[in-house]
């Protein structure tokens, strides 16, 4: 019987989670900011991967050129992300999001006519800032767009789109600058011969601007309604808000070292399908990424029912202790078809972590202060991708591979392998952080406690 309550449970809640995304479907300024999402992103992946090629051959095939692209699209971090504690706000989060959508889509248009390479790391440094300030507004917003049992579905669908176009972008990009004998006659000796990007670079302008129309017939309420007009600007206490939450500071904590679980996948991937499972060509690491994207979309879906069931403190710290756990199991793995499925996991735990992390900064912060706790978040966790593949990148050089004897027997140890299972540590580490409360043992903090219905909703 119990078995049959509990599958009767499960279908319920595939019920609710249906019921909830229609709900969604029908919230008109919900879906403006989706489809506004969704190709402003298809864009700026699009973008990305023509800023790419163009970096690419600027320097002769320079890979270390491509990869200061990282730096640049985190660094900005660093400036932007007080900027937008501050004025998330204090201003209104609708016209905040169409200024910055305006202002990417300008900025882009200048790429086809820069011909230096610090002159392109320029512009993606003010590209990213401006979208450090555009994601603070947008996960401010979204519970103001949304009822509140709707805020994991609403999370997950703007993950989507920020992921889910890759593919479609990366297809997209492959075409526009795909050698056309009919073009390549028409065009022959022009600017668009020289420079087979520009169409690319325009069609992203586009997507800002069009982005920018959806938020302009979007109803959105103002942070303004919830602050006094005799408050104060205090920019120090803005910017440090989220260190002296105590559930925003313990959330960004295990964001950001997530986020070191992702940077060391980064660095260390391609090395690790070449030289630890021996792959015979860097496929193997596109494969083992796309595994993760899909284990991604898989842990997303699956958290709509599980948030129906489980407490998200338990769910968070679980997820910590999996992404962590697996880091570490891949580490002992030098079998490919293993690893692969490793991944996979990994991508199922990673975005759960990462949802829960927002949703509950979303919940548990206040509607005037939630836009300098995203800030914070977007900064720390970009911050904390690049020092995650630093620091694994470092090991990684630092050891090398070794020789070693063991009882007799020899194995091979890889500074790559070091440098997941380091990564893996520190995420499942902070597992045992107080998410803002405390417990009389750390035994308490992994408590499981189902969610409970509250009384008279039972019919609901």
């Amino acid at each position: 019987m119990d078995e049959l309550e509990e599958a009767a449970g499960v279908l319920g809640h595939v019920g609710d989670v249906k019921d909830e995304f229609k709900g969604l479907v029908k919230n008109r300024d919900f879906m403006k900011l989706f489809w506004a999402q969704l190709i402003s992103c298809m864009g700026d992946w699009m973008g990305t991967f023509a800023l790419m090629s163009v970096v690419f051959k600027m320097t002769h095939g320079s890979s270390l050129a491509v990869g200061g692209m990282l730096a640049f699209r985190v660094v900005p971090a660093l400036f932007s992300g007080p900027l937008a504690a501050v004025i998330s706000d204090r201003l209104d989060r609708r016209k905040l999001m169409i200024a910055c959508d305006l202002l990417r889509g300008g900025i882009i248009l200048a790429a086809p006519f820069l011909t230096t390479l610090w002159s392109l790391y320029t512009m993606l440094f003010f590209l990213e800032g401006l979208s450090i300030i555009w994601l603070a507004a947008r996960d401010a917003s979204i519970p103001n767009l949304v009822k509140p049992d709707q805020l994991t579905m609403a999370n997950s669908l703007s993950m989507a789109t920020t992921y889910g176009v890759i593919p479609f972008a990366a297809g997209t990009f492959s075409m526009l600058v795909f050698p056309s004998p009919i073009l390549g006659h028409l065009a022959a000796g022009s600017f668009l011969a020289k420079h087979p990007t520009v169409i690319a670079f325009g069609l992203d302008s586009l997507t800002f601007f069009v982005s920018a129309s959806f938020f302009y017939r979007m109803h959105l309420s103002s942070p303004r309604d919830h602050v006094e007009e005799k408050e104060s600007l205090n920019i120090i206490s803005s910017v440090t808000f989220a260190l002296r939450h105590p559930l925003a500071r313990s959330l960004l904590i295990g964001a950001a070292m997530g986020c070191v679980g992702g940077g060391s996948l980064y660095a260390v991937g391609i090395g690790y399908v070449r030289d630890v499972l021996h792959a015979r060509s860097d496929a193997a690491f596109g494969l083992l990424m796309a595994l993760f994207g899909l284990g991604m979309i898989v842990g997303v879906v699956a958290l709509q029912v599980l948030v129906k069931r489980e407490e998200k403190p338990w769910m968070l710290r679980i997820a910590l202790l999996v992404t962590g756990g697996i880091l570490m199991g891949m580490s002992f793995v030098h079998v490919a078809v293993l690893a692969y499925i490793l991944a996979a996991f990994f991508g199922a735990a990673f975005g759960i972590l990462f949802i829960i992390a927002v949703q509950m900064v979303q919940e548990g912060v206040a509607d005037e202060d939630r836009g300098k706790a995203f800030a914070a978040f977007h900064a720390v966790t970009r911050i904390f991708l690049i020092l995650g593949a630093g620091l694994s990148g470092a090991i990684a050089g630092l050891f090398g591979v070794r020789q070693i004897n063991v009882l007799g027997l020899h194995y091979t140890l890889y500074g790559i392998s070091i440098a997941l299972f380091v990564a893996g540590v520190l995420i499942a580490s902070v597992s045992v952080i107080p998410l803002g409360e405390k417990k009389n043992s750390y035994r308490e903090y992994f408590a499981r406690r189902t969610v409970k219905v509250a009384p008279g909703m039972e019919d609901d």
